[in-house]
């Protein structure tokens, strides 16, 4: 058995979590209040799918949410320009697959998040990104 190179997650477990994740949070309102959180915990985890302004943008995403409590409403119109791709002045998305960062060992990873019943997933998803957050504030990119 293999693990995922960036998060360390046996196999595509990550991934197949994280679509999981997805179809529940679009389909169950009650879940998608922590959507905002998922995307930014999981793209973080997985900084090849990020540039390296991609991946810090991220990461600052994930402390206004968390340790500055700005609603997601908010931060979504304070940064609209910032990433509206038409008008934004970095790419967020790699080309090249490579990752920004060398972490493979989190404190936390998807597999720590249950699905059970609304409640427990975002209190899960939350202690997910703030472990992610926490982790991801010591890196060097």
């Amino acid at each position: 058995m293999t693990n995922c190179p960036e998060c360390g997650v046996p196999e595509t477990l990550c991934k197949t979590r994280f679509d999981e994740f997805l179809v529940l949070e679009f389909t169950d309102a009650s879940y998608g209040i922590v959507h905002h959180l998922t995307v930014s915990a999981y793209m973080l985890q997985h900084s090849s799918k990020l540039t390296k302004e991609g991946w810090l943008f991220e990461r600052d995403f994930l402390k206004e949410f968390l340790v500055d409590n700005k609603p997601p409403a908010f931060i979504s119109k304070q940064n609209k320009d910032i990433v509206d791709s038409g008008k934004r002045k970095f790419k967020i998305k790699s080309r090249d697959g490579l990752p920004i960062i060398n972490k493979t060992t989190w404190t936390k990873t998807i597999l720590d998040v249950h699905t059970e019943n609304a409640e427990v997933y975002c209190a899960d998803v939350t202690a997910w990104a703030r472990s992610v957050l926490e982790d991801a504030q010591v890196l060097e990119v």
